[in-house]
């Protein structure tokens, strides 16, 4: 794998978001965090989603796979816009979703569980015979498919911070987080809201 200088955020609380946050302003303007398929790669394994020669992809077939990829995370971000607005999710966006899971194929079994775990069996899956771009799409919109079926739509966020368009899912208590991160966007805008305060108070 070549080595990449992406800078990858995982503030979304969920995969599908992470992935769809590889696309933001870290320096103010959008810049797009996966220009390569090492980047990809290195943002799978970074999200502990995959890792492995079975998602690389040969030099030549590299620049169309990632479009694929880029096509499927703008698509993607669309998606959570229109959720966020209170539109439905497109049905041309869930055949692109399920068109990639009908390819993978996988078989089921109940297994003894380890020594200590609370329940006596646990159910194992056996991996993916997808390569490289199919499993890569496979990984994605799973991880999608979840969250749009398992989690609650109505605590979908996007940060509040001035210029951030990062999205994530509230999993505080009251649901009342309103930024990426505190220590940043929201440390900007208390920041950017004392020194209004004072030329307020100057005035």
């Amino acid at each position: 794998m070549h080595p990449t200088d992406a800078e990858f955020v995982f503030l979304g609380e969920h995969p599908a978001l992470d992935f769809a946050n590889t696309y933001y302003a870290p320096r103010g303007e959008l810049e797009d965090q996966l220009r390569s398929w090492p980047d990809l790669l290195e943002w799978l394994r970074q999200a502990d989603l995959g890792a492995g020669p079975a998602l690389e992809v040969s030099k030549a077939e590299a620049p169309a796979a990632l479009a694929t990829v880029v096509a499927l995370r703008t698509a993607w971000a669309r998606q959570v816009e229109a959720i966020l607005a209170s539109k439905p999710v497109a049905r041309d966006f869930l055949r692109i979703l399920n068109a990639a899971l009908e390819k993978d194929h996988f078989s089921e079994a109940v297994a003894a569980a380890a020594e200590g775990e609370g329940t006596p069996c646990e159910l194992t899956r056996s991996a993916s015979k997808l390569r490289g771009l199919d499993l890569a799409m496979a990984i994605l919109c799973r991880q999608i498919a979840n969250f749009l079926t398992e989690c609650n739509l109505a605590y979908l966020r996007q940060c509040a911070g001035h210029g951030c368009v990062l999205f994530f899912y509230d999993t505080t208590k009251n649901h009342r987080r309103q930024w990426c991160s505190a220590a940043a966007c929201g440390n900007r805008a208390k920041v950017a809201a004392f020194r209004e305060r004072q030329a307020q108070q100057k005035k």
